[in-house]
């Protein structure tokens, strides 16, 4: 069986068609020497028939003369002259002789009846006188052959005789035919025969040539599309001719290799698009990282100008001299504090909207993987088409026996076809999943980062609140000077909780810095990716 399986298709289709041949030449062999035995068996059936016939009047006589109507000498001379008229096939007559193989009665010879033939023999030195006595006392009848001389042209041919025994007056009664023209219509035959198979043979072999082409050629073609699909030559196509199961599978590899090419198409313009936008959000992320940094040193300014103002109220209260000029100062750095929140919060609502546009790319490309994951799933549909088809012929080839054996190694190659289309599409679709689990953490990063800036443009903006209330705290001190000390003692409490809040937007920034940097982190792997599957698919040749 593994020589078999290591045979090529044609090779295997040729041997099923060489045994067939030979069974075919082998049975019609048997036929012929069938028929010369049949016709051998009909001449001795025939003989055993007319000696039985023969031993019916024999005994027709033999009961005359037992009921007194003819005495035994009648009676025996009337068997002799009823047997003597017998003839058939023209030539073939009845004889008789007794057991001490003395003749009897021979219709073409009487001058052989009475005499002794007990030492007589044919050409080949065969006693046959003797042999139908032995066979008569032994057996009572049956047959004997030998070599008799034809009525016709005198010459000595194999002929086959009968004998049986007539126990009442020790008679043989047998005849003979002759078998030399079986020989020529067996030999007739036989011509007849080769004649026959040297017009029927060339035939089969030519027809047989032809379904062995229209199965070997579509075969070759698509194992030699399948070497070129192997190495990433997608540009091939094969002749799809007819619309039996060769022509069919030939369509459906076809459908398949255009399917993945468009597949393959697809995939390279997402992979494109999705270094693209890779790039750009790496960009943007690290202009929002730098404009996250600038944020943080200006809140550790602020942070700083706070503790400056927390300080100048302490003096304030310690020296009510120099409220004024301290109210001056508290009322300058409260502006210069109300300018850089405003600063701070247009720069994070950038931030924002920039994160925003990132998170709709990002979006798209997962929705992209999507679209490459239902491309992939109408590819593993055709190939399991494919099995099926390939599956349905085999059980086909197994239900015709032998003849079927080399479809079923048709069916075998295929079924090894898609399964090997089957695999390079899982490895696309491992290689699909992991792009699109990347989308999904990136998604998921960019709105933990959204949230973090939302939640900074919030205490942004309270943080202006916050110094717009100082800068009307100062004004009031400016303008209520008589109340300085209970002024000053507001402004130091208010002073306080700013610098509170404002460590805490810097707190804040900081976590927005570290956010910025991750997705900066996870837009260049993600960008690295589009660029090794954009490598991966320029192996393809479309």
């Amino acid at each position: 069986m593994q020589l078999l399986r290591n045979l090529p298709v044609r090779h295997k289709l040729g041997f099923i068609i060489v045994l067939l041949l030979g069974l075919t030449l082998v049975l019609e062999f048997f036929n012929i020497w069938d028929y010369r035995f049949q016709l051998q068996k009909s001449r001795e059936v025939q003989s055993r028939e007319i000696v039985s016939t023969a031993s019916s009047i024999v005994q027709h006589y033999f009961d005359l003369s037992k009921r007194g109507k003819l005495d035994e000498t009648q009676a025996k001379a009337g068997a002799r002259s009823a047997l003597a008229a017998i003839r058939y096939d023209k030539t073939n007559y009845v004889f008789i002789t007794d057991l001490n193989a003395r003749i009897i009665m021979h219709p073409l010879k009487p001058q052989l009846d009475g005499k002794d033939m007990r030492n007589a023999a044919d050409p080949s030195g065969f006693k046959l006188f003797q042999a139908f006595a032995d066979i008569a006392r032994s057996q009572g009848e049956g047959r004997v052959n030998y070599i008799w001389a034809h009525p016709k042209h005198g010459e000595p041919v194999p002929k086959i005789s009968y004998v049986k025994r007539f126990e009442p007056w020790d008679w043989i009664i047998g005849t003979g035919v002759y078998v030399d023209d079986i020989d020529l219509l067996f030999r007739n035959q036989l011509a007849n025969a080769l004649i026959a198979l040297a017009i029927v043979v060339p035939l089969i072999v030519y027809i047989s040539i032809v379904v062995v082409r229209g199965i070997t050629t579509p075969l070759s073609d698509i194992n030699r599309l399948m070497r070129q699909v192997a190495k990433g030559d997608l540009t091939g196509q094969i002749a799809s001719e007819g619309n039996d199961e060769m022509g069919r599978l030939a369509h459906n590899v076809n459908e398949t290799v255009r399917e993945l090419r468009t597949l393959i198409q697809h995939v390279g313009s997402s992979c494109s698009l999705i270094r693209e936008a890779s790039e750009k959000a790496a960009h943007t992320t690290q202009h929002t990282f730098d404009g996250i940094r600038r944020q943080h040193e200006e809140t550790e300014a602020l942070a700083a100008a706070m503790h400056e103002m927390a300080m100048t109220a302490q003096e304030v209260a310690c020296t009510a001299e120099r409220t004024a000029a301290s109210s001056h100062d508290a009322d300058s750095a409260a502006h210069t504090g109300n300018s850089i929140v405003n600063k701070t919060i247009s720069r994070i609502t950038d931030v924002a909207s920039e994160m925003q546009s990132l998170l709709t790319t990002i979006s798209q490309l997962e929705r992209d993987t999507e679209e490459v994951e239902n491309i992939l799933n109408i590819i593993s549909d055709i190939s399991d088409q494919t099995n099926l088809l390939a599956l349905n012929a085999a059980i086909e080839a197994a239900r015709a026996g032998d003849q079927g054996r080399g479809f079923a190694v048709v069916a075998d190659e295929v079924r090894q076809l898609a399964k090997r289309t089957q695999e390079s599409t899982e490895q696309i679709r491992g290689l699909n999943e992991r792009l699109k689990s990347a989308c999904h953490n990136a998604v998921s990063m960019m709105k933990n980062g959204h949230e973090h800036t939302q939640r900074s443009a919030s205490s942004a903006e309270e943080a202006g609140q916050y110094i717009h209330t100082i800068v009307s705290q100062v004004n009031e001190i400016m303008d209520m000077n008589t109340m300085v000390a209970s002024a000053v003692k507001e402004q130091s409490a208010v002073a306080e909780d700013m610098n509170r809040n404002i460590t805490t937007i810097s707190q804040i920034a900081e976590s927005t810095n570290e956010d910025a940097s991750s997705t900066a982190d996870t837009s260049r792997a993600l960008a690295n990716l589009a660029k090794d599957m954009e490598q991966r698919l320029s192996a393809f040749n479309i």
